[in-house]
């Protein structure tokens, strides 16, 4: 009787940790190469963002995102991912997972929630919303301080390469874009 009680708690410790070794996780780790933004207003929004070495082989981005604009419906997101081999500008290639134009509204509901924020959330003082996002977007002054990416909300396989992200805000009179180059490698253990 011993003998099977030890013997089934065994197996089913075995099936437990099996169970957490095949948990998805993502198999790549991003390093930031470059981060910038630009504004056509910068009393409207400014962008101040930075690479910033957070430990001995990691890295992340620090600065602020100045924003005094009112962001309703007119307000449009989009979100251009492009991937490279090689890393040269003329290879860089759209890839699937960008974002066609969007209402802010739409934008703060999905990408926002879904991504953007289980990344970042641990390093900005960006608005964090439970449920639906209700207007207005405060206007102030959001800090970044040394922000990685994790990969929650992300794919789980990525090529190994370049990846260029370009958020672009579009609020008449005002065009805002943030574009940020990561190096992507994949992870063996």
């Amino acid at each position: 009787m011993f003998t099977f009680c030890v013997s089934s708690h065994l197996l089913v410790w075995i099936f437990v940790n099996l169970y957490n070794g095949c948990a998805a996780k993502p198999n790549w780790e991003a390093i930031p190469l470059s981060i910038t933004g630009t504004t056509t207003n910068p009393s409207a929004i400014d962008i101040n963002l930075r690479i910033e070495r957070i430990s001995r082989s990691e890295f992340g981005f620090s600065g602020t995102f100045f924003w005094n604009i009112d962001m309703d419906d007119s307000v449009m997101v989009e979100m251009r991912i492009l991937s490279s081999y090689s890393g040269d500008e003329s290879d860089y290639k759209l890839t699937p997972m960008s974002i066609q134009p969007q209402k802010f509204t739409e934008y703060i509901n999905t990408f926002y929630k879904d991504m953007l924020m289980p990344n970042l959330g641990n390093c900005t003082d960006l608005p964090v919303y439970e449920n639906e996002f209700v207007p207005p977007w405060p206007k102030a002054t959001f800090n970044f301080t040394r922000c990685a990416l994790n990969g929650e909300g992300l794919p789980d396989i990525l090529a190994g390469g370049f990846y260029k992200g370009e958020a672009i805000i579009t609020a008449q009179p005002v065009e805002v874009t943030v574009a940020v180059v990561l190096r992507i490698r994949t992870k063996m253990f």
